[in-house]
């Protein structure tokens, strides 16, 4: 009973004090979202990087496949250019073999000569035709499968209404007609049929083939047929290949007058490319179609790169997320060693019934602790004022004194201060207190804030016998 009875005297029931939760950056389940954001952006830094492998090995294997294109195209066109070296050579001992007059042992001295120059070359036979569509003459080795398919030359399925030749036409096994109207010495036009070797634009081909693993190279005619392939297996194109460089190519309706397909063509569909030549004012298109690698074979011939991309980012995430998790752990303990100081303080001020006000230097201004509410404003905790206003609470008697104290710990005269001073309460009365001071420096030598601590003078009953005695006096003076 007497306890409750001193409490409801105090004022009000004082509760434990608590310290102030906070949310701590070392919290476990913090660190571990940390790691998991950070393994994440790993993980997508990883991904990115395959993303980029693959990209640029698209665009290395689409570069190859063009400069093979170019160097295929000059090839072709310098295998063209050894045929109609060899016709212009045989063109006099065809016009001799084939004149009117020519005598049998003419005509054996030209098949001899002549089979004598196409022992080496690109051309291997000469077949003339006559009127008829059929075949007159022969000069040189034909071979058994290509005599039977030799006919007359054939007019372009792309031509208008003026016919257009197809100058090369495949044959069996590989081989390649080209047909040609000869101009005799005589002035006469033959048709002939220059019968190619089957290595003829193989190194056109070859160069295309051996670009990329399984890579396909060909030759089309100006209708769009395949007359030859890349002599390996692989090399040989398929029926989507061959699709897509129509799409490509478009072979639209030519006429005599007009001009040629485009001189380069490139296209892509999914992951095939396609480079396409135009040779000989579009007799012949060298294509070249070339498969970009599967992700999984760009990613395994980069294995070791990721390894170590992969291993150094983990490394280099484990050691930064490790420093940034042990200097949260050194704040959040300087906080909590802050806290803990605090509450002390607060705690150990409340014990010995003291005020404390926190003067902040830099900005003039002034807080009161809770105790100095309890203390001297009646539990009505004033705002943070101006050290003018905290001034305009003391004595006015007292107050030119304190001024001097105050200036003197502010200069660096002194660094602490004592003295005894009155101090309004929120009733209007005064109060005599103890002051104690402290200024607190930082590292440049400079007094950011200063601590006074202020506690009830002990009353020994003086002021009270003084102001009884002035009353007396009054009075006695008063009758």
């Amino acid at each position: 009973m007497t306890d409750t009875t001193t409490t409801q005297a105090a004022g009000r029931l004082r509760q434990p004090d608590r310290l102030i939760r906070r949310l701590e950056r070392s919290d476990a389940f913090l660190m571990r979202a940390i790691q998991a954001a950070a393994l994440i952006g790993c993980i997508l830094g990883v991904m990115i990087y395959a993303w980029q492998a693959i990209a640029s090995d698209i665009d290395d294997r689409q570069h190859a496949l063009n400069q093979a294109a170019s160097a295929g195209q000059v090839a072709a066109e310098a295998e063209l250019a050894r045929i109609n070296s060899v016709l212009v050579e045989i063109t006099p001992l065809l016009t001799t073999a084939l004149a009117p007059d020519a005598t049998a042992a003419t005509r054996r001295d030209v098949h001899a000569a002549l089979g004598e120059r196409l022992t080496s070359g690109p051309v291997m036979a000469i077949a003339t035709f006559g009127t008829g569509a059929s075949v007159t003459a022969v000069f040189g080795d034909l071979p058994a499968d290509a005599s039977g398919a030799l006919s007359a030359a054939r007019s372009s399925k792309r031509a208008g209404r003026e016919l257009m030749p197809l100058e090369l036409v495949p044959l069996a096994h590989g081989r390649i007609a080209n047909y040609r109207a000869l101009t005799l010495g005589d002035g006469r036009v033959v048709q002939v049929a220059l019968v190619l070797r089957t290595s003829s634009f193989s190194p056109a081909l070859d160069i295309g083939a051996a670009a990329g693993d399984r890579w396909r190279a060909a030759l089309l005619n100006r209708d769009g047929d395949v007359i030859k392939t890349a002599p390996d297996a692989t090399g040989i194109l398929l029926p989507q290949d061959t699709d897509l460089a129509a799409v490509a190519l478009g072979w639209a309706p030519l006429h005599a007058d007009e001009a040629s397909a485009r001189d380069r063509t490139s296209g892509r569909q999914g992951g095939t490319f396609l480079e396409a030549r135009s040779v000989a004012g579009d007799q012949l298109q060298v294509v070249y179609i070339g498969q970009a690698r599967s992700a999984f074979a760009v990613l395994a011939s980069h294995r070791y790169e990721f390894m170590a991309l992969f291993g150094a980012s983990m490394l280099g995430i484990l050691l930064a997320v490790s420093i940034i998790q042990n200097e949260w752990q050194r704040q959040d303990k300087d906080t909590r060693n802050a806290d803990l100081a605090a509450a002390r303080a607060d705690i150990t001020c409340d014990l010995l019934s003291a005020g404390v006000i926190d003067w902040s230097v830099q900005d003039a201004t002034v807080s009161y602790s809770d105790g100095w509410a309890d203390m001297f404003a009646q539990g009505d905790e004033p705002r943070s004022e101006q050290i003018f206003d905290w001034v305009s609470r003391i004595h006015p008697e007292d107050r030119l004194a304190a001024r001097e104290a105050y200036q003197r710990v502010l200069d660096g005269a002194d660094v602490e201060l004592v003295h005894r001073i009155r101090i309004r309460l929120a009733t209007g009365l005064w109060v005599r207190v103890i002051e104690r001071g402290r200024a607190l420096i930082d590292a440049n030598g400079q007094i950011v804030r200063i601590v006074l601590v202020q506690t009830a003078e002990p009353s020994d009953g003086r002021e009270l016998r003084d102001f009884v005695g002035a009353a007396v006096k009054k009075t006695s003076r008063t009758a």
